[in-house]
């Protein structure tokens, strides 16, 4: 449904998964196992004020590509951690679609591809790609 949304739409979700609010929404702000119990009614009234990323990953900068990868594999590390591997695994593939289908790799901005820059980002992203595909094994043989 929230992918779905058009800007500044209203939604209300209503939900009884407390136990995916326990793992999916970690909060610093309060403790959710002591504000939501098994069998509460749980209702969220969320807008859509703006979007974050409005390019495509293949037109990036590689260093921009770099970056997303690492942020994307940050938050699978946080539900990795707090022993969501299903959630972790999703994400994992994500970025793995990214190599698979070739966009870490294309040039597609023409980067100067002999800078030592660009071969330093190519080389880091080829080390995030070993990395991330390994621990979507790990996450897939814990589910």
């Amino acid at each position: 449904m929230l992918k779905s949304m058009k800007k500044n739409q209203v939604a209300i979700l209503t939900t009884t998964r407390v136990d995916k609010l326990h793992t999916n929404f970690p909060s610093s702000f309060f403790n959710q196992h002591k504000a939501f119990k098994v069998g509460d009614t749980v209702s969220f009234t969320v807008s859509l004020f703006g979007i974050e990323n409005t390019s495509y990953f293949y037109k990036l900068l590689i260093a921009d590509k770099l970056a997303y990868v690492r942020r994307l594999k940050e938050n699978a590390g946080k539900f990795f951690k707090i022993g969501n591997f299903k959630k972790a695994a999703k994400i994992y593939q994500k970025i793995n679609g990214y190599y698979s289908f070739g966009d870490t790799g294309n040039n597609f901005m023409k980067e100067d591809v002999d800078s030592e820059h660009f071969k330093q980002c190519d080389a880091d992203l080829g080390v995030e790609k070993i990395n991330c595909f390994s621990n979507l094994v790990v996450c897939k043989t814990k589910t």
